[in-house]
């Protein structure tokens, strides 16, 4: 019986994981397809702003992971925290436009939630 519930952790820990790199990977896409957008390079805002959304499904998945999962109980304020950075992200883009002083927080938003990323990567990878 102990060996199946070690095993499950591991499973459990090793997708959350899976999906914690998968978000530090997108993010590092969105920096670059940003850089791509202000030189001129192709149609960078376009899927800078696709690949956004695209983010929102392994943030949300490693939130619902860390409440339905016990052996992942120990991520779950992280992985709310970066839920919550991603709803400011959206947020900060959305009225970036019209205040352009507050949109400028924009990548800030992004650097911090590349860092909480990799702390719940990091984190994911310890055993609880």
């Amino acid at each position: 019986m102990t060996a199946s519930v070690t095993v499950e952790t591991g499973h459990w820990r090793t997708g959350f994981t899976a999906l914690a790199v998968l978000t530090i990977i997108g993010i590092g896409g969105q920096f670059y397809l940003a850089g791509m957008a202000v030189f001129g390079a192709g149609d960078g805002w376009g899927l800078h702003a696709m690949m956004g959304g695209l983010l929102s499904l392994p943030i949300l998945l490693m939130l619902c992971l860390a409440f339905m999962a016990p052996a992942l109980v120990d991520l779950r304020r992280p992985a709310g925290m970066l839920a919550g950075l991603y709803v400011v992200q959206v947020t900060l883009a959305a009225i970036g436009s019209a205040i352009p002083y507050v949109g400028a927080l924009h990548p800030l938003n992004g650097l911090a939630m590349d860092g909480v990323a990799i702390a719940l990567a990091r984190a994911s990878l310890r055993k609880p």
